[in-house]
């Protein structure tokens, strides 16, 4: 029932929203509190502001910022498939094209909604996730840096916690939070691509 499942899926296509936005919800508490960690760590927070922070902040941008950077790259690959499709000698040279590197270029320009290839996928899911996680990356720093600044402008005291500085934390906690994620994705890739599936 399961293999009958996966190679329905399969011949549709991988979705990656349905595989991304589950996987970000199941990893938000780990970011949360290495975030808030690394917040009180930079910005010299107490606990429970830096916790409160880093959770809305990854909330918001988990529930706004996965979905976007999916539909964003949805558009975009939309809306290269229909400009490739214009150029009927460019389309064929593709299709012919089955090289290693072309194959993770296709993935990767097709990380919102990879194309049917049931011997493929095992891999092609990992490297869409991979190429996913950098636009996810560039809308969540935007979103959270917005709201730890505005959470953190709440707390009366300290003059140097200015909004440059805070927007600069939170997007190097971001660096080290999606360079965990990637880390861990490319480790599952080489793990995968080790040992295929039969």
């Amino acid at each position: 029932m399961v293999r009958n499942s996966i190679l329905l899926l399969a011949d549709a296509g991988v979705p990656m929203i349905f595989l991304t936005f589950p996987a970000m919800v199941v990893l938000l508490v780990p970011i949360i509190l290495l975030e808030a960690w690394l917040l009180r760590k930079w910005l010299g927070l107490e606990i429970w502001p830096a916790i409160k922070s880093s959770a809305l902040a990854n909330i918001a941008s988990t529930i706004i910022g996965v979905p976007g950077a999916w539909a964003v790259m949805f558009g975009l690959e939309f809306l290269l498939v229909t400009s490739l499709s214009r150029v009927p000698s460019l389309e064929r040279l593709l299709d012919k094209s089955q090289s290693p590197v072309a194959n993770v270029v296709g993935a990767l320009l097709a990380s919102a909604w990879l194309g049917p290839s049931e011997k493929d996928l095992y891999w092609m899911i990992l490297v869409a996730a991979l190429g996913l996680l950098i636009p996810t990356y560039f809308i969540s720093v935007l979103i959270e840096a917005l709201i730890v600044d505005h959470m953190v402008s709440l707390l009366e005291g300290d003059p140097s916690l200015t909004s440059t500085r805070v927007r600069r934390v939170v997007r190097n906690a971001n660096l080290v939070s999606y360079g965990l994620l990637a880390t861990g994705t490319i480790g599952w890739l080489f793990v995968s691509l080790l040992k295929p599936p039969r």
